[in-house]
């Protein structure tokens, strides 16, 4: 794989190419994808280095589907943020390297949601979602913690075994056609928004996917949740809806789904040196219990009704 400076190059050439000089490049993000905002220009080059090297038609499909998904969502009035004007309708080729340009967006502070607020920025994104007509892959963020839990197999703490155990128990529920999935974005978590002039905006679509219900919502909420021992006012907001619908059984389902993707996927990229173990580690010292309490804490929610 190239380093990345010689990413950095290719695209500062193929900016050229395209009218857009006297670029100075300040890296944001270095991992799966090398993001770098082409300053002084309100522009972000999203450079997808792992997933063109791993397979780069399946990595056109993924950054194609993320253009596709948040042009629809924009259209449907939903806070998102918005591909540059100069990146075309489909990803660039930048010598073998596929890339998506998007708008520039200096983080700024505004006020915090409130729980209804979270609740109602998370709905009317999965309303809206649902009106998408391209094709989305079943349970596709789901296939990275299938990767993971095969990597993990060969630890011995049995905290992750147990894990594991659990794992299978909801993957067989996942692939065996019980639960009707819908449109999500597939990780719908607070570090996928950010804040703005025009207030929160999603971003990051690449894990859009066909999810059960309460996919989006539960990743919303359910690292918080964990992270905080359940005090945590936008899980309860979020159970609560749930209880009016009658659907504390789908909530339940999703919350330990995410919340075990979550800690076992970080984990299996923390022990392989590109996640941060000292969090994954947290994750794992406290997933056991709330997982073995979330039984009683949907039944109390219900029994209030």
């Amino acid at each position: 794989m190239k380093n990345k400076n010689e990413y950095i190059c290719n695209v500062l050439l193929a900016m050229e190419q395209r009218g857009l000089t006297n670029i100075t490049p300040n890296t944001l993000s270095e991992g799966g994808n090398l993001i770098v905002h082409l300053a002084p220009h309100p522009i972000v080059a999203r450079i997808a280095m792992v997933r063109s090297m791993e397979d780069g038609v399946k990595a056109f499909q993924t950054m194609n589907r993320e253009l596709q998904v948040t042009r629809h969502l924009h259209a449907m009035g939903v806070p998102v943020l918005l591909p540059s004007d100069l990146a075309g309708i489909e990803p660039l080729d930048v010598d073998g390297t596929w890339m998506t340009l998007w708008e520039y967006i200096p983080r700024i502070s505004i006020q915090p949601l409130r729980p209804e607020e979270d609740y109602l920025m998370v709905d009317n994104l999965s309303v809206n979602i649902q009106s998408f007509q391209g094709e989305l892959p079943p349970l596709g963020v789901w296939e990275g913690v299938t990767k993971s839990a095969q990597r993990l197999e060969q630890q011995t703490d049995s905290r992750i075994k147990k894990l594991l155990k659990l794992y299978q128990s909801i993957n067989e529920e996942m692939r065996s056609g019980t639960r009707a999935l819908y449109p999500c974005h597939g990780d719908a978590h607070a570090r996928n928004t950010i804040a703005s002039q025009r207030g929160w905006l999603w971003m990051d679509f690449e894990d859009v996917s066909l999810m059960p219900v309460y996919w989006d919502k539960a990743s919303y909420v359910a690292n918080r949740a964990l992270m905080s021992r359940y005090h945590e006012p936008s899980f309860h907001y979020m159970l609560e809806k749930a209880n009016e619908s009658d659907q504390l059984e789908d909530f339940q389902f999703a919350i330990t789904a995410r919340v075990l993707m979550s800690t076992l996927g970080n984990l299996d990229y923390a022990l392989r040196g590109d996640g941060d173990l000292t969090y994954a580690s947290r994750q794992l010292e406290l997933v056991g219990n709330f997982i073995n309490e979330l039984p009683s804490v949907i039944t109390k929610r219900g029994r209030r009704a």
